[in-house]
C-alpha cells in the first residue's frame, strides 16, 4: 500500500498517511480541521544486484587498452563505440 503525503492549507502541516489505491483522499486535517491536500512525493525504491546501470552499464563507454585510439593512433573504420572514430 503506498504512502501518501498530505499538506494543510491552513496550518501548513505535513502528514502521511498509508492508503490502499481504492481509499478517498483524506480532505480534513487532524490538528486544525483545515482543507488537506495531496502532496507529489519521489519514489522511495532502490536499484539492486545485476542488471542496472552501477553494476553493468557505467564502464560500457571506456576504450579497451588494445584499442590503436587509446595510445594516440587512428581508430579502425570499425570501430563504432570509439569516441575518437565518431570526432574523425
Amino acid at each position: 500500500m503506498p504512502i501518501y503525503e498530505y499538506k494543510c492549507r491552513k496550518c501548513e502541516g505535513v502528514l502521511e498517511r498509508i492508503q490502499g489505491l481504492g481509499d478517498r483522499p483524506l480532505s480534513k486535517c487532524p490538528s486544525c480541521g483545515g482543507k488537506l491536500e495531496r502532496m507529489m512525493s519521489p519514489g522511495a525504491f532502490v536499484l539492486k544486484g545485476n542488471g542496472f546501470y552501477a553494476t553493468d552499464y557505467a564502464g560500457k563507454g571506456k576504450k579497451p587498452d588494445s584499442c590503436p585510439a587509446a595510445s594516440g593512433g587512428d581508430a579502425p573504420a570499425a570501430c563504432g563505440g570509439c569516441p575518437k572514430a565518431a570526432g574523425q
